[in-house]
């Protein structure tokens, strides 16, 4: 069973409720394949929980769902750098 974490950044006009739905449907289809290692979720256009996640012991992971590729340049930039250091990759909820 591979571990991941899932980080979910809300979308401009989206409500709390929405975005912990649309996690909670993530979860019921990687549960039982995955180990969830953690669950984090931002606000539109921030990113405290995404440095919470990097700050994680990412050797441990497998995988990093995104709900969407991140706006931010250094985020972007920061995550990839990390992918090869760390050797986990990123995957997106559409991609399930």
């Amino acid at each position: 069973m591979a571990n991941v974490a899932i980080y979910y950044q809300k979308n401009k006009e989206e409500s709390t409720e929405q975005a912990v739905l649309h996690v909670n449907e993530l979860i019921q289809q990687l549960e039982t394949h995955h180990v969830i290692k953690g669950v984090f979720l931002d606000t539109f256009n921030q990113s405290i929980e995404l440095m919470e996640l990097l700050n994680s012991p990412l050797s441990e992971l497998d995988y990093i769902y995104l709900n969407k590729p991140l706006e931010n340049e250094f985020d972007n930039e920061l995550i990839n750098q990390l992918t090869r250091t760390e050797q986990f990759e990123i995957r997106y909820f559409n991609r399930v």
